[in-house]
């Protein structure tokens, strides 16, 4: 480990001593968050030296404050920048990694509630349902949740049931406290599911909010995933979101990745019964001093299966981002079918963009491709809107915009669509002009 990860473990062997008498959970869980941390203490955080990291600048991620949230303000209501549009009665609001208020009433099959109140209930029952993380490299953050979370979000969508309009889960970081917290989704055999996750808040240098996910796609079952991130300038966040797709499942991620100070996402998706299939759209924006790192791992483990990524990244001023993806096609997953692709944009000489595809096939008779762009603004396409009278600034923030659009147009949901795209328009130079093209 480094300087700076040794610092970090050991002031987080301080912290759980100072808070693990308030966690929760009875001695069961008391047993699983000593277990965590002792596995963390001896692997430490990743670092540079981690493959999978050494594009995160480490300097900035090891000053933030760790461990768990205070008592959320229980009068705590939707930030400015929720998203209008939802059903009433749909939304999860969490603070600081703390559930707050929740939704009305759900359809018959549909359960949604906080995790302290499951591990006050029945410890051992929200012990079955969550999974213990693993000692790789990418599941240290994981271990941190595991450690420190004393609460969270389980949904769970019965066999057969469509749970109708999406679940709105706004998560909210104050800026005072570092957070923790856990989500369990479970959609069984042939369920229906749109779920919401926002990301607000966390100004100046605010704690690090540390989230583990873990979805469960049950055979036939199809869920619709949207990620959006919006913190404040200064916000620091770390998540790890494990997906397992059974036989003929649907899963389809949007990924928005449009705030922070730095932001790194982990996503392991197993496609682990035949014929299941995933889509999996992201887009990524860094100005400023901002940092934005994706990786993911796509798992081909059955035949049959069907994978699908586009990633768009955009850096300007001294933004750095990242993209690392990997697909691997297991022995078993004959007839596989995966595509890749990562296209990027730098609009800065001080700008960084990092692109590291990956395919490892270990079968025959599949079909797989993948492939990375990265450069600047395509010269001809902006000689044209030049030669048409636009000026210089509203040519290229069009078709910043443009390049943009390929992700942002997949969103199925109008308001939110229309939210992330003011987003992306907010970022652009010329930016009232470029509303009236819009």
């Amino acid at each position: 480990m480094s300087s700076t990860t040794d610092s970090a473990v050991e002031r987080i062997r301080t912290a759980y001593e100072a808070a693990s008498a308030g966690l929760g959970g009875g001695p069961e869980w008391q047993r699983r968050r000593e277990a965590a941390l002792a596995r963390l203490v001896e692997h430490g955080l990743p670092d540079r030296r981690d493959e999978n990291w050494k594009y995160l600048d480490w300097q900035e991620l090891g000053q933030r404050d760790l461990g768990v949230s205070a008592t959320p303000d229980a009068d705590a209501a939707l930030p400015a920048g929720a998203v209008a549009g939802f059903a009433a009665g749909r939304t999860v609001l969490l603070v600081d990694g703390r559930w707050v208020a929740g939704p009305g009433t759900l359809p018959d099959g549909v359960d949604v509630q906080s995790l302290s109140a499951a591990l006050e209930r029945d410890p051992a029952l929200a012990a079955r349902a969550l999974s213990v993380p693993g000692n790789d490299a990418d599941e240290r953050f994981a271990l941190l949740a595991e450690a420190f979370t004393r609460d969270g979000l389980l949904v769970r969508v019965a066999d057969g049931v469509d749970a109708g309009e999406p679940l709105y889960v706004v998560h909210v970081a104050t800026g005072r406290f570092p957070s923790s917290a856990r989500v369990l989704v479970d959609a069984a055999r042939n369920s229906r599911l749109q779920l919401v996750e926002h990301m607000l808040g966390g100004d100046g240098t605010a704690p690090l909010a540390n989230l583990a996910c873990e979805l469960r796609v049950g055979e036939g079952a199809a869920v619709e995933h949207l990620r959006l991130h919006q913190q404040q300038p200064g916000a620091a966040q770390v998540e790890t979101l494990q997906v397992e797709q059974q036989r003929d499942s649907r899963y389809r991620q949007q990924l928005f990745l449009l705030g922070g100070r730095v932001c790194r996402s982990n996503l392991h998706l197993k496609l682990a019964g035949a014929g299941a299939e995933c889509e999996l759209h992201g887009l990524l924006m860094v100005d400023g001093q901002r940092q934005a790192d994706l990786y993911t791992v796509i798992e081909h483990v059955a035949g049959h299966t069907r994978s699908e990524e586009l990633v768009r990244g955009v850096a300007t001023d001294r933004g750095r981002g990242a993209f690392n993806g990997r697909i691997l096609v297991g022995p078993g997953a004959a007839k596989a079918d995966s595509s890749q692709s990562s296209r990027n944009l730098i609009l800065s000489d001080r700008a960084e963009i990092n692109a590291r595809p990956q395919l490892e096939i270990l079968t025959d008779d599949v079909k797989c491709s993948h492939g990375t762009t990265i450069g600047s603004l395509d010269p001809s396409q902006l000689f044209y809107l030049l030669s048409r009278g636009i000026d210089p600034d509203t040519a290229r923030g069009l078709l910043t915009f443009a390049f943009c659009e390929d992700v942002v147009a997949r969103v199925t949901h109008p308001g939110l669509r229309r939210h992330i795209e003011e987003l992306v328009v907010g970022r652009l130079p010329d930016r009232e002009i470029i509303r009236e093209f819009l």
